[in-house]
């Protein structure tokens, strides 16, 4: 049996369809599991399905496919390179490939990557195109969700959406340095101290967009994330988890885990200037499988920021496999 590829659709028949097109009647189902939505405004989930085109020589179990990627790259640097960035090794294996296959055509590598990366990481537009949208950042403290607020409502106000931010639970000094952030980018600024303040400035709005910047909550404090989960508690909010890439990978994994109560539908991944292992981030949007809106590269709002994208992605990768690969070289001529 041949490498397994992973396929990503809004049932499990559409998935299954679209790998026996590419890997013929026979392939085999490896596994099967629902992720989030690929839309924002959207409660239904996604499918996504591993599968395997069948040998005719080789019959081969599941148990026994899902163990190969792993036997095949074991020794494999580059591979494992991608795996401490938090990627599956059929992720991974999957990007090796096409990097070495594609890596003399810049051109057509990226629009290689993209592909592959199509399959396994989803990102959705955020811009409330025809629509209105309320979006929630939450995530710890320190993560850069009060300058992703300004950069996201700053962003659409630019392209003629009108934004409005919101500050649940912020101090006075911190709402006072964002509202004048705010003034800057000609965007509204509002303060809720609690949830009764903020579904009172919801029900007054009329903006495109509005981005609840809420107060760093703490992961391991039960009472501080059911707190929260009651004042963001209505079918119009969509909750964005932010997270920061670089860090401790299972810790951070560990942390978002712990923000399940709040039914998170989407993923911003911040402060991709500040580590040396931005590739980290295709490891944690797969990991974590909710939709990407945007990543952050750093403090200047609003222009530190980027749509996601599977192009930007695919840059992201092909950066990552690019630098790993120099340093094995560097490590191999020492």
């Amino acid at each position: 049996m041949l490498e397994p590829r992973t396929y990503r659709a809004e049932s499990i028949q559409a998935a299954m369809l679209l790998a026996k097109m590419e890997l013929g009647p026979d392939a085999v189902i490896l596994d099967v599991r629902h992720l989030g939505s690929r839309q924002l405004l959207s409660t239904e989930s996604i499918v996504e399905l591993v599968a395997a085109p069948a040998s005719p020589n080789t019959p081969t179990t599941a148990a026994d496919e899902a163990r190969m990627p792993t036997a095949r790259g074991s020794g494999d640097a580059l591979l494992l390179g991608l795996n401490a960035l938090g990627l599956s090794t059929r992720f991974a294996a999957e990007l090796v490939r096409v990097y070495r296959t594609q890596r003399t055509h810049p051109q057509g590598l990226r629009r290689a990557l993209a592909s592959r990366i199509a399959a396994y990481i989803s990102v959705v537009p955020w811009l409330p195109l025809g629509g209105r949208l309320v979006l929630a950042l939450v995530g710890p403290t320190g993560v850069g969700k009060t300058s992703t607020a300004l950069k996201l409502a700053g962003v659409a106000q630019a392209d003629g959406f009108p934004s409005h931010v919101i500050s649940l639970g912020g101090d006075e000094g911190h709402d006072r340095r964002s509202e004048t952030l705010a003034q800057g980018l000609g965007v509204p600024f509002t303060r809720a101290a609690n949830s009764v303040e903020l579904q009172r400035a919801l029900r007054t709005m009329t903006a495109s967009l509005v981005v609840i910047d809420s107060a760093g909550t703490n992961p391991y404090d039960p009472r501080a994330i059911a707190a929260l989960e009651s004042a963001l508690a209505q079918s119009q909010v969509v909750v964005s988890l932010t997270l920061p890439v670089g860090g401790d990978l299972e810790e951070t994994l560990e942390a978002a885990r712990r923000y399940a109560p709040l039914r998170p539908r989407a993923l911003v991944l911040t402060k991709l200037d500040e580590t040396r292992r931005p590739g980290m981030a295709l490891g944690l949007a797969e990991r974590l499988g909710r939709p990407v809106i945007a990543l952050t590269t750093g403090p200047r709002i609003p222009d530190d920021f980027v749509n996601a994208s599977t192009p930007a992605l695919a840059e992201l990768a092909a950066w990552t496999l690019e630098r790993l690969e120099q340093r094995l070289g560097r490590a191999v001529s020492v």
